[in-house]
């Protein structure tokens, strides 16, 4: 199951990085195009889509909302489980890398709903993801790898 970080959200559905979208499209195209998700994403990207639409109610969150009915599943997550598995990654890597508590979140909820792939442009959260045995796309950029060195170190 490909579990989407916002900021992969964010590459479908504005236009602020032609690159980032190409590589969605392509994916999603080659890849079936259907997406899982965890509340504390779609938190995170009510507050980035208000924030890049510069609006309160943006038409691409109601965009998002609508692909709920098919094109992306969300997962009825269990808040006390995610607790316990965001805790468990800040056990075995806080004290080897700086963690975003919301990163830790997100890879705990990916964790929780059977990702296979987690799907982000954002190198140190995709690291995790890898450390935690879910393949990531796009490949870990170099920052990404000395990150993961460290949290396997």
């Amino acid at each position: 199951m490909n579990f989407a970080d916002t900021n992969w959200l964010t590459a479908i559905y504005f236009e602020v990085d032609p690159e980032r979208q190409k590589t969605v499209e392509r994916f999603m195209r080659k890849n079936g195009g259907k997406l899982a998700l965890s509340h504390v994403t779609i938190v995170e990207a009510r507050n980035v889509f208000s924030r890049l639409a510069k609006k309160s109610d943006p038409d691409e969150w109601r965009e998002l909302q609508d692909d709920f009915n098919g094109k992306i599943y969300v997962d009825p997550m269990n808040w006390h489980l995610l607790r316990r598995e965001t805790e468990l990654l800040f056990a075995r890597y806080s004290c080897k890398e700086t963690i975003g508590s919301l990163d830790a979140l997100i890879i705990a909820s990916a964790k929780l709903a059977g990702a296979t792939r987690f799907l982000s442009f954002d190198s140190l959260a995709a690291a995790l993801a890898e450390a935690e045995g879910i393949a990531v796309f796009p490949p870990l950029d170099s920052e990404g790898k000395r990150f993961l060195k460290n949290l396997a170190g």
